[in-house]
């Protein structure tokens, strides 16, 4: 471990400020079996693996961004794929680091022919948590098959709102057992190595939307959001390590949570002691100029996140 700090150091210290920045976000790379790719991001134009090497990952990357689940193709054939694109970064760019892959896994990696288990909601309703951890261990066992570093799961939302139409991903309406849930699945995810990485998601309050609308601004006191809607939170960071956690879309009385230093760095990082990555959802941090209108531009909207305590953009956009 000492070494790999040490090793991280030496690295940090020797990019430029644009190889710094690659490792900020995430390509969002259609990957198909032939070998050929196109990036989503930029419109669907079909490439070959060498121009989309040098356009997108000529500086590297942080992660690849569900590199399974975007195409449905056998994973064999995916995997061998992604070989290509991870040689190319460990070989061709100037320091030589391989990238993480994410991938959706709430009820089984989102992979062809992977196991597919029952919804959340199900699992909560089992009243069985070391059921669900054996769940989870399964598929932490499918996702390392697959050289998948990071699992997006699973989802700590409290149920307040039958309206809310992501009831289904949660374990329920219990604070408590969504919180002794998380715990095994976490454990079960991400073994005796902490990986995959389990992510812990929305934070927080993301099921207590405006009108049960998802991305809907949340109005909750303090006494309440933390009671509550963190408390599973909490007790996942507290006692399974969980390595990363995914602030949620809507803001809490007007400040968004992507951008939320005193949820993120105060709550999160300083009080709790999570020690893991802190990534943003998909386009949070575009949301921040667009829809909550916090930032003027990108630029300013990747600032405010950064400074937050925000590690990496999933997929990248800003």
């Amino acid at each position: 471990m000492q070494q790999n700090r040490e090793r991280a150091q030496q690295l940090l210290h020797s990019m430029t400020i644009e190889e710094k920045v690659a490792q900020l976000v995430s390509a969002w790379l259609e990957i198909r079996e032939d070998g050929s790719f196109s990036v989503r991001e930029y419109g669907q134009k079909e490439q070959r693996a060498g121009d989309v090497c040098q356009e997108v990952l000529g500086k590297g990357v942080g992660q690849l961004t569900r590199p399974f689940g975007t195409m449905a193709n056998d994973p064999r054939k995916q995997a061998k794929a992604i070989n290509t694109l991870q040689h190319y970064l460990v070989t061709q760019t100037r320091l030589k680091i391989p990238a993480m892959l994410h991938e959706e896994c709430l009820t089984g990696a989102m992979v062809k022919g992977a196991t597919v288990f029952p919804s959340a909601l199900n699992y909560g309703a089992t009243w069985d948590p070391d059921l669900i951890g054996r769940a989870a261990s399964t598929i932490g066992d499918e996702l390392r098959s697959l050289g998948i570093h990071q699992g997006l799961a699973p989802v700590l939302d409290v149920a307040r709102d039958a309206r809310w139409g992501r009831l289904e991903e949660t374990f329920g309406e219990d604070p408590y057992l969504c919180g002794v849930m998380g715990i095994k699945y976490v454990n079960g995810l991400q073994g005796p190595n902490r990986t995959p990485l389990a992510t812990l998601k929305h934070f927080v309050g993301h099921s207590f939307s405006e009108g049960a609308r998802n991305h809907a601004p949340v109005h909750c006191g303090m006494r309440e959001l933390c009671n509550t809607f963190a408390l599973p939170f909490e007790m996942v960071v507290r006692n399974a390590r969980p390595g990363s956690v995914m602030p949620a879309y809507h803001d809490i009385d007007g400040i968004p949570c992507t951008s939320n230093h005193s949820l993120i760095t105060d709550l999160l990082i300083k009080q709790w002691g999570f020690d893991g990555l802190i990534v943003a959802d998909y386009e949070a941090i575009v949301q921040l100029v667009n829809d909550h209108h916090v930032a003027n531009d990108m630029a300013e909207a990747a600032a405010l996140a950064f400074n937050a305590g925000m590690d990496i953009e999933l997929p990248g956009f800003t």
